[in-house]
């Protein structure tokens, strides 16, 4: 799906709420500012839909599962390869927590070879169920 057609999946989801499509999106992006389109679109509609947003760049990330917040929108963006062993470990505990049911949503933005390498983590099988946004 392209970026516009995202959006108002997105919009809807965040309406919704835990548990719909658009709350797990990938989104590969063939450069910079592709990347940073899709991020301001993102804090542009979560915001608006009164969602708190946290953001982190991948090479932020540190193996702590209690970087994510049991409520709110997470923004991981420059997903590159090789993939930094901290990033599958946060992306799976909001699994859980999306399967605890909490109003939380992971918008994940990378280039084309992290977000393949991504997709084929052995221990992320869940995200073949994510959204999945192309952006050039």
């Amino acid at each position: 799906m392209d970026a516009a057609e995202w959006a108002q999946e997105l919009a809807y989801s965040l309406s919704v709420g835990p548990g719909t499509p658009s709350l797990l999106t990938i989104a590969s992006c063939t450069g910079p500012a592709a990347s940073r389109e899709v991020v301001e679109t993102a804090k542009r509609i979560v915001g608006e839909a009164g969602w708190p947003i946290y953001e982190l760049a991948a090479r932020q990330v540190a193996p702590d599962p209690s970087l994510l917040r049991e409520s709110g929108f997470l923004i991981l963006r420059d997903v590159r390869q090789p993939l930094a062993p901290a990033v599958p470990v946060l992306i799976g505990a909001h699994q859980l927590h999306i399967s605890r049911g909490l109003p939380v949503g992971l918008l994940i933005v990378g280039s084309p070879a992290g977000i393949k390498g991504l997709r084929r983590h052995p221990g992320l099988g869940f995200l073949s169920r994510a959204e999945w946004v192309v952006q050039n």
